[in-house]
């Protein structure tokens, strides 16, 4: 990922903001998606940021390890993550390549906003390969972005082009996308397209985003 993504989440008053503890729940299209996983599923969550999804996912009885580029998240989720009595791994990896042998997971999520920080791509296509690697054959990879549609109809006025920047004074953006450019990339990269939809965040007034569920 560019710099502008690492300052971005290095920065130790960006992090504190996205800390918040009520008992945590998944999307409901994260909720849907989860139908699939098998049971006591190896999970990779990859962008796992202070460990919503990480820790509901262990709850359901799944084995989760969580990898994020920012070395002040897993500063925070570590600990975080033993106060409340976890037991999940979650470690820093440089945004390209995942430290894991060959066949380790049974699932690989890239949730929440990670997918629309892979700028540019090539960098998503080398990115989908290197998810394909680390799972088990037939494994699932599941991934969410920014639905372009959603976002020029309800928020224009912070849309440049197919970038959304919802901060203010700062270059961070992510990335928007129309289904069948979602599409694309698991294709392209050789995996079989299971489904590909939007799906709807807690409620209504949330609005959609769109993701994707593939095999290898």
């Amino acid at each position: 990922m560019g710099n502008i993504v690492n300052e971005w989440y290095e920065t130790k008053k960006n992090v504190d903001e996205m800390v918040h503890w009520e008992k945590p729940k998944l999307k409901k299209w994260e909720l849907a998606v989860t139908k699939f996983f098998p049971a006591e599923a190896k999970i990779l969550d990859v962008g796992c940021g202070l460990g919503r999804e990480a820790f509901v996912l262990s709850d359901m009885g799944y084995k989760v390890k969580g990898i994020d580029i920012s070395q002040e998240v897993i500063d925070q989720v570590v600990p975080f993550s033993v106060q409340k009595g976890y037991d999940i791994p979650f470690s820093v990896y440089d945004g390209h390549k995942l430290p894991f042998e060959a066949d380790s997971f049974d699932v690989v999520i890239i949730w929440a906003q990670t997918f629309g920080l892979l700028y540019g791509n090539e960098y998503k296509h080398e990115f989908l390969l290197e998810c394909k690697r680390v799972l088990t054959n037939g494994g699932l990879l599941s991934y969410s972005a920014h639905d372009y549609r959603f976002l020029m109809e309800n928020y224009k006025n912070v849309m440049k082009g197919r970038k959304f920047y919802p901060y203010a004074d700062t270059e961070l953006y992510w990335e928007t996308f129309e289904p069948d450019e979602l599409m694309a990339f698991a294709k392209d990269a050789g995996y079989t397209l299971i489904l590909c939809e939007k799906g709807e965040i807690y409620i209504p007034e949330d609005g959609t985003i769109l993701h994707c569920l593939c095999r290898k």
